[in-house]
């Protein structure tokens, strides 16, 4: 809970989350009460559903993980937050999603104020967040960057901020100054992989990346497993077990219990993790050479639980089965990739002439009598220029409809109720711009600036368009999702 005193009346934001994850808040006279209560964000969930899950209850070692429940919210959405003023003035509320197995991530919120309720979201939508909005202004500007170098050479005296130890490190069991430009882990005696006393840590980041760890291993001694793991509850890991008299490649799944091995004479090794967590699925490999490499294991299910809250994370780790301090794992380097930085993100295609498909039920926007219509996409106007719109850049990531049949703009009238999004020939204010938001996975949402709802298209009706819906649902295929196609200039 956050507490506040605001223009001499005090807050309490909090969250609720039976049946479902939402925020409120509290306002008093008095610090003491009585309070009245109200909701102030709920059932955001920006297009994302419930991913697979260990449920709390279930027992250690069962791991009996349950896969994505069907268009389901549960704790997804916007919860455990507060509020904030910047040094302009504006308001903004702060919270955390569920978002599966990749963690908890932040969400920043436009904050309206009505009736001395900070409400998150915009006038006419509250309680729901635009996943793209104008950033704070806060009166300093500064150049986009990367908050944190996630791959390490381990060339540095010290460890890059972005590293974070599992547990309190034994700090003699570990050194950058060894060996010039390696990580050394000596190993020390652990159960197995979840007890490892000085695994190194950074977490995972999404929608997909892909760690790979150089090792040289000669220095392990038996009972040694040293490697790269994505540390989670189920965990998973692919490495180097020394035996008595020979070194096995191995890579363990926690949920299945399954071990799969290859025997190597090699002295050092490359492992990879590979995660998309968009499908929330892991791979893991190896390789000789750093260039060509081999699957070792079945696909790993990450799934996100409430026993370390923290999502994924990938670790290195060096410890030993027997019961006693062994040898030493050198890490010559740990590389990040991430083949998506952006999601799926397309750029706006300004001054370009696209056509525009309902996600839904793949019905086709077209312009009917100067009203923005669906129609299937045999339809005769899905294949004219009645479905052309060109796109009006107007600053900020907004956008204009510009129909390419009589050169008017989608406008929205009144309240954006069925048969009141139109297309007519004066393009300014609001009711012409909407906010492009891309929703990473090649659609888009676009928020009308009249209504500061979503363009929708019933998927059910058959009806004309409307531009008053307050959000999707995770699958997408409730009418306000779109893809696009460039048709030309």
């Amino acid at each position: 809970s956050h507490f506040y005193k605001i223009d001499g009346k005090y807050y309490i934001t909090s969250t609720n989350w039976d049946p479902v994850c939402y925020q409120v808040c509290a306002r008093a006279d008095k610090p003491y009460g009585p309070y009245a209560i109200t909701t102030i964000s709920a059932e955001e969930n920006l297009g994302i559903g419930t991913g697979w899950r260990l449920p709390y209850s279930e027992k250690e070692k069962k791991f009996l993980v349950v896969p994505p429940p069907d268009n389901y919210v549960g704790c997804v959405t916007l919860h455990q937050g507060g509020i904030v003023q910047t040094q302009s003035g504006e308001w903004w509320g702060f919270s955390m999603m569920d978002y599966n197995s990749v963690g908890r991530l932040l969400c920043l919120s436009p904050v309206t104020w009505e009736n001395d309720w900070p409400y998150f979201g915009l006038h006419s939508n509250l309680t729901r967040t635009p996943r793209t909005w104008i950033k704070p202004k806060t009166g300093f500007t500064s150049e986009p960057k990367a908050p944190y170098e996630r791959s390490d050479d381990f060339s540095e005296p010290k460890l890059k901020p972005i590293w974070q130890w599992n547990h309190v490190p034994v700090n003699k069991k570990w050194s950058l100054t060894e060996r010039k430009g390696y990580l050394c882990l000596n190993s020390l005696p652990a159960e197995n992989f979840w007890f490892a006393r000085n695994t190194l840590t950074q977490r995972a980041i999404g929608p997909e990346s892909i760690a790979t760890t150089e090792l040289e291993f000669d220095k392990l001694k038996a009972g040694d497993v040293a490697g790269l793991a994505l540390l989670n509850y189920p965990f998973a890991w692919i490495g180097i077990k020394r035996n008595k008299n020979d070194f096995e490649i191995q890579q363990f799944d926690q949920r299945t219990n399954k071990i799969e091995r290859v025997k190597t004479d090699e002295k050092k090794i490359w492992l990879r993790a590979e995660c998309n967590f968009d499908t929330e699925i892991a791979k893991f490999s190896y390789s000789i050479d750093g260039k060509t490499f081999f699957p070792l294991g079945e696909n790993f299910i990450m799934a996100f639980q409430l026993k370390t809250f923290q999502g994924v994370r990938f670790a290195l780790f060096n410890y030993n089965e027997n019961g006693v301090e062994g040898g030493v794992a050198a890490f010559n380097s740990f590389d990040l990739y991430e083949p998506r930085p952006n999601g799926l993100t397309k750029p706006i295609p300004y001054n370009n002439i696209i056509t525009i498909t309902n996600l839904a039920d793949s019905t086709v926007l077209v312009n009917w009598k100067n009203f923005l219509r669906p129609v299937p996409p045999e339809n005769e106007l899905a294949k004219s220029k009645a479905s052309y719109f060109r796109i009006i850049d107007k600053g900020n990531g907004r956008i204009a409809l510009q129909s390419e049949l009589d050169g008017g703009f989608v406008t929205v009238k009144d309240n954006g109720r069925m048969s009141e999004v139109r297309i007519e020939n004066d393009n300014s204010g609001d009711a012409t711009t909407f906010q492009w938001i891309d929703m990473l996975k090649d659609d888009l949402m676009l928020l009308s600036l009249k209504t500061n709802r979503y363009l929708f298209v019933d998927p059910k009706a058959g009806s004309l368009c409307s531009a008053d819906s307050r959000g999707t649902t995770p699958d997408r295929k409730d009418g306000t999702c779109f893809t696009w196609t460039i048709i030309g200039k």
